[in-house]
């Protein structure tokens, strides 16, 4: 008997009034008593026999939560007090997270003393329970010490977003494939590069997420080569020295065609496309970058497609062996590579061995 129902108070009210006309009209006074009781408990919504009995204690309070609350917000609400304890839920609240008591749950056990900077701006958790994705966006309540937690269902979001990085990861790498296939080199080098880099950048420190996109974005450092011309891109001798003018022209033209857009990944390949030939003691092309100036992607791309380049047989070359490669990398430390990212490969170089072993080209495919 914790509730009872939604209306009662309007049904004491209109019944009491309905009984006091009966009463006053029939002259029946003994109803008198009850009709003002039933009247003054239907009112305030206060009734001492009610309250007595502990009936409907629950249904103020929840009502007093809700009064806190915008009426027409029918997503799932919370209310935390100060120290992050849940103290009210609404119906679709429990339905997504019927097991949630505190913000512990969502911060999995930080701290969440940083609760209190709630009253100057609003803030907001990602979380997921199960197979879905929610976001809570957290608002204090002007008066109380409690804070507003608005939950919103993103899991249709997120996997849409997920699907538009995978149309953009797979479409970046089919265009650095047709970029290395007009020059002879196979889809597994643009494969190997990427990986090479991914490590690279995360033994250098970059965040993960940096590091995913370098990943996504340097298959597409030679993409300037559609446009070079098939006289100088498939010559089958050494270049003379207006043709070599021309085959450098494709760092800039990779950069000219992607740093427009806005995308993320799409602004990382421009970078990497612009930069992975430049060299750390400035002699390198397009721009005669220097040191730190060149990006960390591009430096990081450069070692990569370098490492991979000689260390790959094809048609028309024999592989480096690996001491051979290795004494070029450290005769061009602070020449053509950072210095620091020639220490850091080498020092791992085991993790790159394993990605070239992985991720083999087969000559014989290549010649047919």
């Amino acid at each position: 008997m914790a509730n009872l129902f939604n209306y009662e108070n309007h049904i004491r009210l209109t019944g009491g009034m309905l009984l006091l006309a009966w009463a006053a009209a029939n002259g029946v006074w003994w109803a008198v008593v009850p009709a003002v009781m039933l009247v003054y408990t239907g009112g305030t919504r206060f009734c001492p026999i009610f309250h007595a009995l502990g009936i409907n204690r629950g249904r103020a309070r929840d009502d007093y939560h809700l009064s806190l609350l915008p009426k027409h917000n029918p997503e799932p609400v919370y209310l935390f007090n100060r120290e992050g304890e849940l103290v009210f839920r609404n119906r679709a609240a429990k339905d997504i997270l019927p097991r949630l008591s505190s913000i512990e749950n969502l911060h999995q056990g930080s701290d969440i003393t940083e609760f209190n900077r709630l009253e100057n701006e609003n803030d907001m958790i990602g979380f997921k329970e199960g197979d879905k994705h929610y976001l809570l966006n957290f608002q204090p309540i002007e008066g109380s010490n409690l804070i507003a937690a608005y939950g919103f269902d993103v899991t249709q979001l997120i996997r849409a977003n997920e699907e538009i990085i995978n149309t953009q990861k797979e479409l970046i790498a089919r265009m650095g494939e047709i970029g290395e296939t007009r020059s002879r080199e196979t889809g597994n080098h643009v494969k190997r590069v990427a990986e090479y880099s991914y490590q690279l950048a995360r033994l250098s420190g970059l965040p993960d997420d940096e590091a995913e996109l370098l990943k996504m974005a340097s298959p597409m450092h030679d993409i300037g080569k559609v446009a070079i011309p098939d006289r100088v891109l498939l010559k089958p001798g050494k270049l003379d020295a207006e043709e070599w003018e021309i085959m450098k022209t494709h760092a800039s033209i990779g950069h000219d065609l992607l740093h427009h857009s806005k995308r993320p990944i799409l602004k990382a390949a421009a970078i990497v496309a612009g930069q992975h030939h430049e060299k750390w003691d400035g002699s390198g092309y397009p721009a005669a970058l220097a040191g730190e100036d060149i990006h960390i992607y591009g430096r990081i791309t450069a070692l990569a497609d370098v490492f991979d380049a000689l260390g790959s047989e094809r048609v028309y070359k024999k592989a480096w062996p690996l001491e051979q490669i290795l004494d070029l990398m450290n005769e061009q430390s602070g020449k053509h590579f950072d210095p620091d990212l020639v220490q850091l490969f080498q020092q791992n170089l085991p993790v790159f061995m394993s990605i070239r072993d992985e991720f083999t080209d087969d000559v014989r495919a290549e010649a047919s």
